[in-house]
């Protein structure tokens, strides 16, 4: 079976024209009907104030309150942070960015503490506050954040729509909707003004085209989905509205052009969230705005994307992550209760309400949402117990995903715990979105812990989305448990493409087998004529004691004849045999046990790693880097060299084989 990825496969049909104009013409009149267009009575039930102040009295919300609550009282107090050119500057000149975004996310995190408190509190102060705030955004030099604008001139400001534009936008219409009969009618006015002259205008009056809009990525969903949620909240005119309506779900079909019909999203569990988690929020409004007639959220496609992140957790909130993703994933609790609903998922997380404070960019629309669709009702009560659906192979992305337990005493020696255990492999290509040059990379894990690990998202920089980016650590294949090969990494690029030779599960969900040729991965490695990579993964019927073991091959062929650097030819009296160093990342300290045996200690399981150390070379590097929230974090790098060095006498054997290098290996995965 070969991963080719290129013609996903699209149940989503577009909504016929004159459906579309139907719908609108609905909504305006029913709009006309109110006599006012941010009347109470005429806006969603997402933006409903009694419906919100209710929500946030029910006892679940009770910590996310008291956190929330401490927020604001600080944003009533203390001034916005101000927005500089100093700070402004900082990306076209040097190329930082974080500064900025810093003060441009307390900003909004402000202004959304406000306007969610000020529901209940309802007092002069929280008013007055929330419109000063308002009143402050609306006069930002540009909604957008510098990194997305270049050097950051004017000509590439005006009009400009990007991710953070698209939510301010967003934000401003549902707050004032929530609030309208308690702001100032000058500050409603002023919303709808900058709404109109940041974003309706280029968007959907001039029909200006965004590079966005047809990205098969998280920006088309995000800024499509926000901006219509904007249109729907603010437009009056009808041809304007359906110019949104229709423009918006134009977007969200190339959005959904990049999942195939496995559901599996590329960029990672993060991007599900912000891309898909925007496509939710989009088409709920739109399916109660047009009483059904426009209902996005439906077919096998959207079911199976809906079924992504509780397909790749682990266990204990951990995650499969790949890309620029984290492992420990923070999944707003009202996305995954409407998804539940709404598909019967069975959520095996626990139930758990984000606080206000986890989440840096504080972005409104999954605020809102948690207060008004989280539901403990939709959460498995027996978290920890083996998923039903342990084997999963998910074709189009090429991630293949095996969970299992073991019997594993407790410390409570009244009771036996199982233990949760997991492996996965990563195929696909390396031009995906937000790629990381990682064909072959696979993670082991094991109660709650990615023991073998994926380094997730670096620090985004300038360079992090630069030419030369897959020099940096977090992209690089140096970072990930893949082999270098003749002294070079992987390369970038669509062709640089994993074929899947053998996935295959077995009918008890016991044993995951992969085979994947990754020679096209190292165009750079002259001398490689063909490398595989095999693994056979087992958990045995449970027993007290009971190991997990994974097998690897890797198999590197290597060509008759090599050139040199210089580009002359060797005869085979006169080669060596090709370099292969092999990589293995971990966040646990690896312990050489003794030659031929390395281990990694998790916190109830012990990883161990079985090597012919006569053959391979043992070392261990120390990697001190920062992970996406500018954090310190440290990683272990595994290394196994190969030992043979040949010279001319030895070449000339005839037990000497040249042609192929094998590595095996074996992991076993046991309890503490």
């Amino acid at each position: 079976m070969e991963n080719t990825n290129q013609s996903k496969p699209n149940s989503f049909t577009m909504p016929d024209p004159a459906v579309i104009q139907q719908a609108v013409h609905r909504m305006v009149q029913d709009r006309k009907r109110s006599q006012q267009v941010l009347l109470a009575s005429a806006a969603p039930s997402i933006c409903s104030i009694d419906a919100i102040g209710k929500a946030l009295l029910q006892p679940e919300l009770a910590s996310f309150y008291t956190d929330l609550s401490s927020y604001g009282e600080r944003a009533l107090n203390e001034s916005l942070p101000s927005l500089s050119f100093g700070l402004y500057r900082k990306f076209g000149d040097i190329g930082e960015r974080k500064l900025y975004e810093d003060a441009y996310f307390e900003r909004r995190g402000r202004l959304a503490a406000i306007a969610l408190l000020a529901v209940d509190l309802n007092a002069p102060r929280w008013i007055e506050t929330l419109e000063n705030m308002l009143w402050d955004v609306c006069g930002e030099y540009t909604w957008c954040l510098p990194a997305h604008l270049g050097s950051g001139g004017v000509e590439q400001v005006n009009g400009n729509i990007d991710l953070f534009a698209a939510e301010t936008v967003h934000m401003l219409a549902e707050i004032v909707t929530i609030h309208a009969d308690r702001l100032d009618p000058r500050i409603i006015q002023r919303i709808r003004s900058e709404a109109e002259r940041r974003i309706f205008t280029p968007l959907y009056r001039e029909q200006r085209t965004y590079h966005w809009q047809d990205a098969e990525h998280n920006w088309s969903a995000v800024c499509s989905g926000c901006c219509g949620m904007a249109g729907l909240l603010l437009l009056e005119e009808e041809a304007i509205l359906t110019e949104s309506v229709g423009q918006t779900i134009r977007s969200m079909q190339a959005f959904l052009s990049g999942y195939g019909m496995d559901g599996g999203c590329a960029e990672g569990i993060g991007y599900w969230v912000y891309g898909f988690g925007y496509f939710v929020y989009y088409a709920d409004m739109l399916r109660e705005y047009s009483e059904g007639k426009l209902d996005l959220l439906s077919g096998s496609k959207i079911a199976a994307i809906a079924a992504f992140p509780l397909r790749v957790h682990l266990s204990g909130g951990t995650f499969v992550n790949y890309s620029d993703s984290a492992e420990q994933q923070e999944i707003p609790s009202g996305l995954l209760s409407l998804l539940a609903s709404r598909f019967g998922i069975q959520v095996d997380l626990p139930f758990h309400i984000p606080l206000f404070i986890n989440d840096p960019c504080h972005r409104w629309a999954h605020l809102l949402r948690n207060v008004m669709w989280s539901s403990p009702a939709m959460y498995l009560q027996e978290v920890g117990a083996v998923p039903a659906e342990r084997g999963i192979i998910l074709e189009d992305l090429g991630w293949m995903i095996a969970k299992g337990a073991l019997d594993s005493p407790s410390a409570d020696l009244t009771r036996d715990e199982p233990l949760a255990i997991a492996f996965s492999i990563k195929a696909g290509h390396n031009e995906e979105p937000h790629n990381h040059n990682d064909l072959g990379q696979f993670m082991i894990h094991c109660g709650g812990e990615n023991i073998l690990c994926d380094p997730g998202a670096g620090l985004y920089t300038q360079a992090y989305f630069a030419p030369g980016r897959e020099q940096l650590f977090h992209i690089s294949s140096s970072g990930h448990s893949v082999p270098r090969i003749e002294g070079k990494e992987q390369s970038s690029g669509r062709e640089a493409q994993a074929q899947i030779l053998e996935a295959k599960v077995s009918d008890d969900d016991r044993t995951l087998d992969a085979c994947l040729e990754l020679t096209a991965a190292y165009p750079e490695a002259t001398s490689l004529a063909c490398y595989t990579r095999q693994l056979h993964w087992s958990v045995p019927v449970n027993d007290v004691g009971s190991v997990a073991e994974l097998r690897l091959k890797d198999r590197f062929q290597w060509k008759n004849r090599a050139a040199s650097s210089s580009g002359t030819l060797h005869s085979v009296g006169e080669l060596h045999r090709p370099s292969v160093t092999e990589r293995f990342m971990s966040r646990k300290v690896p312990e050489k046990v003794h030659e031929g045996q390395i281990q990694w200690h998790g916190e109830r399981a012990t990883v161990c790693m079985t090597y012919d150390a006569n053959q391979w070379q043992a070392d261990i590097e120390v990697i001190h880097t920062v992970d996406h929230d500018n954090v310190p974090v440290t990683f272990y790098r595994t290394s196994l060299e190969w030992r043979e060095q040949l010279d001319n006498s030895f070449a000339g054997s005839e037990e000497i084989d040249l042609s192929e290098t094998v590595c095996e290996l074996k992991f076993t995965i046991e309890p503490k």
